[in-house]
């Protein structure tokens, strides 16, 4: 017999598995910050067979976690699921009223995230407002 060792390599018991794993979801919802983000409008064909739904996908996951919406409460996020084989994006307006689209098709996950952030803290930058994820420290 292999054991659980074997399946799940350092982790002692499956309930352990799935702890670790969220808590690096809980991580990595605390990289990501709403704050001076008005819209977040999602759209995407899941039988589109071109690669792109999958981070449209992931990226509203990590956006509707409960700590990330603490960050702006009136962040209205949308998503449009079609089946008319368009492009996914992802489409942003700020609350400055700039916007921005991204496209899923010809970026990974990981580089609209960090586009996203950089966009952010520069235009929380500009207006001297503090950068909050919406989470309560306790020390």
């Amino acid at each position: 017999s292999r054991g659980i060792n074997a399946e799940y390599g350092e982790y002692q018991t499956i309930q352990h598995y799935f702890k670790q794993i969220n808590l690096r979801m809980r991580r990595k919802a605390l990289q990501i910050t709403l704050q001076g983000i008005k819209r977040i409008n999602m759209s995407f064909c899941p039988f589109d067979r071109y690669a792109g739904t999958g981070e449209v996908r992931d990226y509203y996951n990590a956006v509707i976690h409960p700590m990330v919406k603490k960050s702006n409460p009136e962040c209205e996020i949308n998503i449009a699921v079609k089946h008319d084989n368009s492009e996914p994006k992802i489409h942003l307006e700020y609350s400055d009223g700039d916007e921005r689209s991204y496209n899923p098709r010809r970026m990974s996950i990981q580089q609209i995230r960090e586009e996203i952030h950089v966009e952010t803290r520069r235009k929380l930058a500009e207006q001297n407002i503090p950068l909050d994820y919406g989470v309560q420290w306790r020390y």
